[in-house]
């Protein structure tokens, strides 16, 4: 079987899990090189060499800036997680990509955006008249850990997303809850800095405003305690109609590992597209199942 030819960019703990995923499927990807900001100039080199590009950025800060430049250069998969930014993102990749339109970029992939998307988009297909409610947690956003990490004088944090219990309860009877999450910090700083970093964290559009934000402060002993290596997460999906409830619940032990696996599928995709002459930008909702697998999938279906 022909391996597809990978390059990682961003070695946080999402690029180190698609490294370990593509160490344990040898059969089906080749890694040929992995690129952060030390050794990004570099990347140029290997325009010829890779595939596909998948770029284990965070979705606040370095996205909207790394993606574009990349998209001119290989073809890509990220996992931009911005809702609400979403569209104007996808603008910005194909005005940079429309200057090499023979490649392919696919935006959005993981496990919200991603994964559940295509759960939302079904039941609402198949059920057009149902109420629709997505829910997440209790666990770590990448995301929006990552947003955190990027404020100044911060030396370390987390953030657990956490479902309100009786906003799940209002979905399952099919009615639409007005607030569906809390969202709780641990931020390791100085306490000098503490003031502004809770400020900056709560008033942070898209991200933590208008939610019902808590900030707590702890020392680096605790954090590493107790904080440190916490990776799980949850999603939920309810969509209830006068004749029947449907629910999609997905569990993961460690957040980075299951989007990376969804971000290696999007890998084989672009690949496959591309096989069978398909270019330009794609999100999780313009691609067919089956590019999805490297074999047949007649029976699976």
């Amino acid at each position: 079987m022909e391996r597809i030819k990978i390059g990682i960019f961003g070695m946080g703990n999402l690029g180190r899990a698609v490294e370990d995923i593509i160490n344990s499927r040898s059969d089906e990807f080749e890694l040929i090189q992995t690129f952060d900001r030390e050794n990004g100039d570099t990347i140029k080199k290997f325009v010829d060499k890779i595939d596909v590009l998948l770029v284990c950025v965070g979705s606040s800060h370095d996205a909207p800036i790394i993606v574009p430049k990349l998209a001119k250069l290989f073809n890509t998969v990220d996992t931009f997680d911005t809702h609400t930014n979403l569209e104007p993102y996808i603008d910005s990749v194909r005005k940079s990509h429309g200057k090499n339109p023979n490649k392919v970029a696919i935006v959005g992939t993981g496990w919200d955006p991603g994964l559940l998307s295509i759960i939302r988009l079904y039941m609402t297909s198949f059920m057009p008249t149902a109420t629709l409610a997505c829910f997440y947690g209790k666990g770590v956003s990448l995301g929006h850990t990552n947003a955190i990490k990027n404020i100044s004088g911060v030396l370390d944090a987390v953030q657990f997303t956490i479902p309100i219990k009786s906003s799940i309860n209002f979905a399952k009877k099919g009615d639409i809850p007005k607030d569906k999450h809390t969202r709780l910090c641990y931020v390791v700083a100085h306490k000098q800095d503490r003031v502004r970093i809770k400020h900056e964290i709560i008033t942070m559009p898209n991200y933590f405003k208008p939610y019902k934000t808590k900030v707590k402060f702890v020392s680096q002993k605790t954090f590493d305690v107790n904080f440190k290596t916490r990776q799980e997460h949850q999603g939920l999906v309810i969509s209830k109609d006068n004749n029947a409830t449907a629910e999609f619940t997905v569990y993961m032990e460690k957040n980075p590992y299951f989007t990376a696996q969804i971000q290696l599928a999007y890998a084989i995709a672009a690949h496959n597209l591309l096989k069978d002459g398909k270019h330009g930008i794609f999100t999780v909702a313009d691609i067919a199942p089956k590019y999805l697998f490297t074999r047949n999938i007649i029976d699976m279906i």
